[in-house]
């Protein structure tokens, strides 16, 4: 890693980044050779950002974290005696030397488990940089799954949400709502056509016969696609295209099921 991109990930560090982790900083850079990780335990969130400093020598990065590493998510009592210090009921113990000698063995335990941290950590800066390349790529990792799909206009338009279609799934308001915004209309009804059976009906004006057509056969593919990701799967759902305010005269063309009904 270049001197001057240090520096700049420096600047950044100087700014509001309190929400900001160092995975989300570090994936910035392309390569980080010799990349060292030091968790200062969640006890420094407390006065500290996710990413504390920063050591850069000639070598090697050491990242200082404000976060629990692996020594602090394992009992303490697997590398030191809960009595350890209490020994100084005996007559000239030596209290000060037994504590040093204590923190001696606990940087010692915590060196041994820094390559294991340094490998976690690395792991987490790569799913960051996917991430980013997700974000700058759009949703590719789904249009992959839609074979023959994604051609529809109106499928790419939510393609975006699959990754938050169990949350919004079966909420009717907030969907016919999403429908308006796909289609560009003002107006989308649902209707109870019988138990288990509902129907959306789209207000298209003034579609020629053509433009009928095509965008019904669009429909088809696309009421497919949502019904199958955003739909509760208990109900039969279909969908209606129409004009009521096409006025009914003979000289104006009419389509029957669209603009004019028997």
């Amino acid at each position: 890693m270049s001197l001057t991109k240090i520096n700049d990930m420096k600047m950044v560090k100087n700014h509001e980044t309190q929400n900001i982790t160092a995975e989300t900083l570090l994936a910035l850079q392309e390569n980080i050779p010799h990349l060292k990780v030091c968790c200062e335990s969640t006890f420094a969130r407390n006065y500290s950002e996710d990413l504390i400093r920063m050591d850069v020598d000639r070598d090697s990065i050491t990242v200082h974290l404000s976060r629990d590493g692996i020594y602090d998510l394992l009992p303490a009592g697997l590398f030191f005696a809960e009595t350890q210090l209490n020994e100084e009921k005996k007559r000239g113990h030596d209290f000060k030397s037994a504590y040093y000698k204590m923190k001696k063995q606990k940087k010692e335990v915590q060196a041994f488990f820094q390559p294991f941290d340094t490998e976690l950590f690395k792991l987490t800066i790569e799913g960051e940089r996917k991430l980013n390349h997700l974000c700058k790529t759009g949703n590719k990792i789904w249009v992959s799954n839609l074979p023959g799909e994604v051609s529809n206009e109106y499928i790419n338009k939510l393609i975006p949400l699959l990754p938050y279609s169990s949350q919004i799934r079966g909420n009717i308001p907030f969907l016919v709502d999403l429908l308006r915004f796909v289609f560009k209309v003002e107006k989308i009804e649902m209707k109870e056509i019988k138990p288990l059976h509902a129907r959306f009906i789209i207000h298209k004006e003034g579609l020629s016969k053509e433009e009928y057509f095509n965008m019904n056969e669009e429909l088809e593919l696309f009421f497919n696609f949502f019904c199958h990701w955003f739909l509760p799967i208990e109900k039969e759902y279909d969908f209606r295209l129409r004009d009521i305010k096409h006025p009914f005269k003979l000289e104006k063309k009419l389509l029957l099921d669209y603009n004019t009904h028997l």
